[in-house]
């Protein structure tokens, strides 16, 4: 199931979404003593999560961690774990646990077992997936043409996380894998503006949505384990 939320400028997005993520976290923290969020890198989700950060609830009980990122330091201004630690894991949300991708391997193929053994580990249930959306129709690092993309595609797959060693721009990277991905009691898809809207429009062709390969971000809107919230602006 789908549901569609669309506003008319980043600043109610950002809130908005916030609002919602906020009070599913406390909904869960009340119901079982402790929440999962795991979020998307990019430039979109900077307002996000400065708001976000500033909710009240019982951050302690809160462990946040990322659907991917890219294989570099996170002293590096490509990191997503950068970009977490400082517009999420602040103000309120200081309190919360942070469990990385990344770790002091020198590649991903390389860190895979310790990254997957530490998801296993940490994360007991993976309770809400904030997701972006690119330009291609990827989301995660679920890249077309991808050779690590048929491994992260695989429902049935015991892994909670792949390498992958071909992606655009920065080629390393470690990505949550879609089996993982569709066991959260949560999904939201978030992106922003015109153009991926006009993305967004290709990804939903009613003859082409079973069809992931080019555009992955399929395997998550049109899959019937998990409601899809999507909020974007105009």
């Amino acid at each position: 199931m789908i549901n569609d939320n669309r506003f008319s400028d980043t600043h109610t997005l950002a809130q908005q979404l916030a609002d919602s993520v906020a009070s599913k976290m406390r909904s869960i923290i009340d119901s079982r003593g402790r929440v999962s969020l795991a979020v998307s890198g990019g430039t979109t989700p900077k307002e996000f999560f400065l708001k976000l950060s500033e909710k009240e609830l019982d951050w302690s009980k809160v462990l946040v961690t990322l659907v991917d990122d890219r294989w570099v330091d996170d002293s590096d201004e490509a990191s997503n774990a950068r970009l977490v630690k400082e517009n999420l894991l602040i103000n309120k949300a200081a309190l919360a646990y942070f469990v990385p991708l990344k770790n002091a391997e020198a590649t991903p193929k390389e860190g895979l077992m310790i990254s997957e053994n530490r998801l296993h580990e940490q994360i007991d249930e993976l309770d809400i997936v904030v997701l972006g959306m690119g330009m291609d129709g990827h989301t995660a690092s679920w890249f077309p043409q991808s050779e690590a993309l048929t491994s992260c595609l695989d429902e049935q797959a015991a892994a909670c996380c792949f390498a992958v060693m071909d992606a655009p721009e920065f080629a390393q990277r470690m990505t949550m894998s879609l089996s993982l991905v569709l066991r959260a009691k949560h999904i939201y898809l978030h992106f922003e503006g015109a153009d991926k809207n006009k993305v967004f429009e290709q990804v939903c062709d009613e003859h082409e949505k079973h069809n992931f390969e080019p555009m992955p971000v399929r395997s998550v809107l049109f899959q019937n384990q998990v409601p899809v919230n999507i909020y974007r602006s105009a």
